[in-house]
């Protein structure tokens, strides 16, 4: 295996695109808004508050008309105000989706409480292909493009939920792992709330499926295609569209062939070019955790055992 990639690495792994960090501390409230954006058309909201008194904000700037938006509340509970008179509340067990229109809704906090919650929007074209152009009933209103209205739905929040949003906190990853792994859990996080919306398990995928033989090929060049550049893989979304496969069919087919995600294949994969790396002893334990795109040696440490079912140190004792 060609690991040149991590030997020659000269500058930092891609990070994930990042936008206004938005912060603050006064009479209203206590508030670390953080806004990522892991792949084009997609950004992730990572909300934190305190709230100290009873008041309404318009959150940070969000796309509109052409994007579904989402809200997982892992603590507390706040209202949206949308424009029209529509109003709803989301809570731990009440997550909800929404399209607004003409203006995002207004947050109506309540004093004396913490809000922690996830959001995330989405652009209405990858809603559409994630269902292979067939959303579930309950979802239609908010794909309609000649809606003229806001729309909202309210969904039944389970804990498998909530840990995949909370999931999205974690700062373990950093680079190129941590952009796949946030697209990936946004998109499954969409397909559990569709589910959740439909009380259907015919959105589970192909798990019990079969690919055909044009499929496999797509998903075995997708594979290809994926660790052909280490250092910078492509999105989800540029992985099926360069393969001729809806990214529905292409995580489905990894999970057939490979027995994994398309993440956790790109994450094996490094892990396999770090013990390489590490037995031949040119680079420190520190730096190939950090090239290979963990935040902290003790989450790479984690990771490797779990895979080789020892620490990177003994591995390489056991090994040499």
């Amino acid at each position: 295996m060609s690991v040149a990639w991590l030997l020659e690495e000269t500058r930092a792994d891609a990070a994930v695109p990042r936008g206004p960090l938005f912060e603050a501390d006064d009479e209203n409230w206590r508030a670390s808004v953080e806004r990522i954006s892991p792949a084009p058309g997609l950004q992730v909201f990572l909300n934190d508050i305190e709230v100290r008194r009873d008041f309404r904000v318009e959150p940070m700037s969000l796309p509109l008309k052409e994007y579904v938006t989402s809200q997982v509340t892992l603590a507390g509970g706040v209202e949206f105000d949308f424009s029209g008179g529509l109003r709803t509340r989301t809570s731990p067990d009440a997550a909800v989706l929404y399209r607004p229109v003409s203006r995002a809704p207004v947050f109506v906090f309540a004093a004396g409480t913490r809000y922690q919650s996830v959001g995330y929007t989405l652009d209405l074209g990858r809603v559409e292909r994630l269902f292979e152009g067939e959303v579930p009933r309950p979802l239609l209103p908010l794909v309609d493009r000649d809606s003229t209205q806001s729309r909202c739905l309210t969904i039944s929040a389970d804990d498998a939920m909530r840990s995949l949003a909370s999931r999205l906190f974690g700062r373990e990853l950093r680079g190129a792992l941590r952009r796949m792994f946030m697209e990936g859990a946004v998109l499954q996080l969409l397909a559990v709330q569709a589910m959740a919306a439909s009380a259907s398990s015919s959105l589970s995928g192909i798990a019990q499926g079969r690919l055909s033989g044009r499929e496999k090929s797509a998903v075995h060049e997708a594979r290809d295609h994926l660790l052909a550049d280490m250092r910078d893989p492509p999105s989800l979304a540029q992985l099926a569209e360069a393969v001729g496969l809806t990214e529905r069919r292409l995580n489905a087919g990894f999970r057939l062939l490979y027995g994994a995600t398309v993440f956790e294949v790109l994450r094996n994969q490094r892990l396999d070019h770090a013990c390489e790396v590490l037995k031949a002893g040119v680079v420190s334990l520190k730096e190939v955790a950090f090239r290979v795109g963990y935040s902290h040696v003790s989450s790479f440490v984690h990771a490797f055992r779990a895979r080789y079912g020892a620490p990177p140190r003994q591995h390489m004792l056991t090994e040499d």
